[in-house]
């Protein structure tokens, strides 16, 4: 389900249907939503380019550009630790 919209991403336009059933009624609701297209030809550095948990990342992002404006920017990282086991 997770990739759902990646996996169908020539689609913009959705129409959802949802529907509550309760003991004395049944409620459908529909509404729309139009997938915003990716912003385009930026690019972004970080440094340094590993560290530790309490390390201070510094992440510069540039020129990115998108029809519908860019209202606010969100950062995802990945923390990988190794428990080694002496044995």
């Amino acid at each position: 389900m997770k990739d759902f919209f990646v996996e169908n991403k020539e689609i913009v336009y959705w129409r959802f249907e949802v529907i509550y059933s309760f003991e004395s009624e049944i409620i459908k609701k529909e509404f729309d939503i139009e997938i915003n297209q990716s912003p385009k030809n930026g690019i972004c550095s970080i440094n340094p380019l590993n560290g530790t948990i309490i390390t201070l990342f510094k992440i510069n992002c540039s020129n990115w550009f998108d029809q519908d404006g860019i209202k606010d920017f969100t950062f995802y990282g990945l923390y990988f630790f190794f428990l080694l086991n002496n044995k």
